[in-house]
């Protein structure tokens, strides 16, 4: 659905662990796999990059679950990947309510980046990764990446959110950063599993139309999940015109799920809804679509399916 997006990456030379004094503005932090959002997954069949499968065939609604959730890990793993190297460096200062990582470049990189950690309240922290031009000073510092968590343990905070702007890191370092566009992203966890939302605003490559989006993930420590995103941008045919879609997918421990999508407007023509579920081999056992102009297609036994109703 989106293309690959490249995203800020620090390599720094010596990264270690951060010393024990700095351990509990470290533990404020959110990672990658604090944001990861997981799709149904495990042995079956080999992926397909369509959606015209036939009974039996790679389910073409679990692919474009598959590759939503994998679009979005990159979009937003990114940034976690540097704000986690920034932190692994020694803190250049630490007090009692604020740490301090930075500034570091790489030799053959144009900025500068320094991490900086703020103790709000007891387990509550708001930290920041900012971003100058190597050839600037202590006043050209801008926010990449900011935002505030909640519940600060060995795991990781149980929530919070934060902003990236893919915009700066764009303008100060077009090679390393090729995305531009705003994000969004928030998250809650616990013993039942966790919750994560991302908004992209439009984020998108100098040659790509931009893409706004809106998707929610609800990860169960078993496996099973449920996915509903919104999202604007070149779903259909040439970038030229743009479509409107939603999707609303879930699945269980096994990994069989049902899909359920609309898109709108661009090179959809009428529009048009479909259903789909699949097996815990990610085989299509049902489909039916219904096409703007009142059409409508079925295959196979809607009984199969693992869920009765949509998730929306």
């Amino acid at each position: 659905m989106w293309k690959r997006l490249g995203l800020p990456m620090l390599v720094c030379a010596g990264c270690g662990a951060g010393s024990g004094s700095a351990e509990s503005f470290l533990t404020a932090l959110p990672s990658r796999q604090t944001l990861e959002v997981s799709g149904p997954s495990g042995g079956g069949a080999a992926l397909r990059g369509d959606s015209l499968a036939l009974l039996g065939e790679t389910a073409g609604l679990y692919v474009l679950t598959r590759q939503t959730t994998a679009q979005v890990n990159a979009i937003v793993g990114g940034p976690l990947d540097a704000l986690s190297a920034i932190a692994r460096t020694p803190p250049a200062a630490v007090g009692p309510d604020s740490a301090a990582w930075g500034p570091l470049t790489d030799a053959l990189s144009p900025v500068v980046w320094r991490l900086l950690v703020n103790r709000l309240g007891p387990a509550e922290h708001a930290f920041r990764l900012d971003v100058r031009p190597k050839s600037g000073g202590e006043a050209d510092f801008q926010p990449f990446l900011q935002g505030v968590s909640q519940g600060a343990a060995p795991g990781g905070p149980s929530q919070g959110t934060f902003s990236v702007d893919l915009g700066l890191a764009h303008r100060l370092d077009p090679v390393a950063n090729p995305a531009e566009g705003q994000v969004v992203a928030a998250w809650r966890s616990g013993s039942a599993g966790r919750e994560v939302h991302v908004h992209l605003d439009g984020v998108h490559e100098p040659s790509d139309p931009a893409t706004t989006a809106d998707l929610g993930a609800a990860l169960s420590p078993d496996g099973s999940g449920a996915l509903a995103f919104d999202v604007e941008g070149n779903l259909l045919g040439g970038a030229a015109a743009l479509e409107t879609g939603q999707v609303g997918s879930r699945w269980n421990a096994a990994g069989a799920g049902r899909a359920d999508a609309e898109v709108h407007g661009g090179d959809s023509g009428p529009g048009g809804l479909l259903t789909e579920c699949w097996d815990a081999s990610f085989a299509r056992v049902f489909f039916r679509g219904m096409g703007g102009d009142g059409s409508v297609a079925t295959e196979g036994d809607a009984s199969a399916c693992v869920f009765a109703e949509p998730l929306r």
